[in-house]
């Protein structure tokens, strides 16, 4: 039965504690610590080209990704300026509709909000003030000192395959 990298923690666990007895033989333990520490390398190991592969597959895909969000960027902009031009002859024709073939091109206003532009100072009542935590100042503050509105966790942690 293959045995997890969970399990062969569990196994050196188990040899640990069993170091502490007496009765057991150190050239049987230590060959059983020596056999258990060799299928966590073998284990790792796997682990470590499973990882370097998928990391990879990751930057693989990432750049694929990349490329066709370039390829959908441009088309987006050859619409929208094909859009602009067809407008433009239209504002030219004097006409809000355009036969195409089997198309037809409308020219309808925006909906939503009507855009504002703010073209001088704003009155203080028409403005509004967003608070907001400076959490590099509290960091700082922390350093020194406790309180029971906002505390230091511990950094997380990672692996790294050298």
């Amino acid at each position: 039965m293959k045995q997890s990298i969970f399990d062969l923690a569990d196994e050196i666990y188990d040899l640990y504690e069993m170091s502490t007895d007496p009765d057991v033989d150190p050239e049987v333990l230590n060959g059983s610590i020596e056999s258990v520490m060799g299928a966590i390398e073998v284990k790792s190991c796997g682990y470590a080209n499973l990882i370097k592969q998928l990391e990879m597959e990751q930057k693989q895909a990432e750049m694929v990704s990349q490329t066709f969000a370039d390829k959908a960027r441009v088309r987006k902009n050859n619409i929208k300026r094909l859009k602009e031009y067809l407008m433009i002859a239209m504002d030219k024709l004097d006409t809000d509709v355009l036969p195409a073939g089997a198309f037809t091109f409308k020219i309808q206003k925006n909906g939503g909000m009507q855009p504002l532009k703010i073209d001088g100072e704003v009155p203080q009542n028409m403005t509004k003030v967003i608070v907001e935590p400076d959490n590099d100042k509290i960091r700082e503050y922390l350093k020194e000192n406790t309180c029971d509105w906002a505390h230091l966790e511990e950094r997380g942690r990672h692996i790294v395959i050298k």
